[in-house]
């Protein structure tokens, strides 16, 4: 399979999926966290400095996003580990109805009551991964949340999204064929972030998460589009850019077993994203991919299944 192939086959941000009311776009507003999980999509498990989305780049997320008609969701890290989550809440309220809005969150750290009044919470991810406290404040503060909890009693499987495609498949018709099937792209969703300073889009979030961790690489390119009215709307050939860099750059589609979240042993990355691998959990350990037989490809059936995975 050819890059032009592999293009026709992916799902531009505006066209429907096997996702929340057919389509996500998340507004990242910070990689901070309280967990620390094996294999997270956006580095929070990593160290440095999280970042966090100022409420001027907010809105300009939130307007680039008028017309759009599917979930959008508050993402992170955990979203209420921002210092002016109560703000955030304010303006994306302004923007959108309660039958768009939704929150990923792993544990609400005190802001359920206004979760409550501002989320819906059937359009949101509440994985609280084994977090007893977490639960207990989620039915507490927001109980319309506590049929939509997740995690309480399993751990979930992530495989790590920094092991490259390029770095173990040598092969780039495998790798476009590979792309060509991504979970991430089929089921989960786009992404309005921050990089160098600019409010962006891309057409992934792995690709956006990429971009922000790379930033401080001058050869990195972000590749964003600007964050102007409608640039969600655009066809698929206009983020033919971000899919041509990225998606090699990405392990999501090799399908790897991965490790448990919250009780795995080891990370695992691809000399590609060696540099900003190094773990916020003092003395965790770190395998850099050299061999695609190292990671077990293959080893699910949908990467994205993560709680479901948790069982293999």
């Amino acid at each position: 399979m050819l890059a032009n192939q592999t293009l026709t086959k992916l799902l531009a941000p505006s066209q429907t999926r096997y996702a929340l009311r057919g389509g996500v776009i998340q507004i990242w507003i910070t990689r901070a966290c309280d967990k620390a999980c094996f294999a997270c999509t956006q580095g929070s498990n990593l160290g440095g400095k999280p970042g966090f989305i100022s409420l001027t780049q907010f809105e300009e997320a939130c307007r680039s996003l008028k017309g759009y008609w599917g979930v959008v969701g508050v993402f992170g890290g955990n979203p209420a580990l921002h210092p002016q989550f109560e703000e955030i809440c304010e303006i994306f309220a302004r923007h959108f109805p309660i039958e768009q809005r939704g929150i990923w969150c792993n544990h609400p750290k005190g802001k359920g009551a206004l979760m409550a009044r501002v989320f819906n919470p059937a359009l949101s991810n509440l994985n609280v991964h084994l977090d007893q406290e977490a639960k207990a404040e989620f039915e507490r503060d927001w109980p319309e949340s506590a049929q939509y909890l997740k995690g309480a009693q399993s751990d979930s499987r992530h495989a790590s999204p920094f092991v490259a495609l390029k770095d173990v498949i040598e092969n780039e018709e495998e790798r476009w064929q590979l792309i060509a099937d991504c979970d991430v792209n089929k089921y989960w969703s786009a992404m309005v972030c921050v990089v160098r300073g600019k409010v962006k889009g891309y057409f992934c979030e792995i690709a956006a998460a990429q971009a922000m961790l790379h930033e401080n690489d001058p050869d990195w390119p972000d590749l964003g589009h600007d964050a102007v009215e409608g640039w969600w709307n655009r066809e698929i050939e206009a983020f033919s850019e971000q899919v041509n860099f990225y998606c090699h750059r990405c392990g999501v589609p090799l399908r790897a077993k991965g490790e448990l979240a919250i009780n795995g042993t080891t990370e695992y990355v691809s000399e590609t994203h060696k540099l900003i691998y190094k773990p916020k959990v003092r003395g965790r350990p770190v395998s850099v991919v050299v061999d695609r037989n190292t990671i077990q490809i293959h080893g699910v059936n949908r990467a994205t299944e993560y709680i479901a995975n948790s069982k293999l």
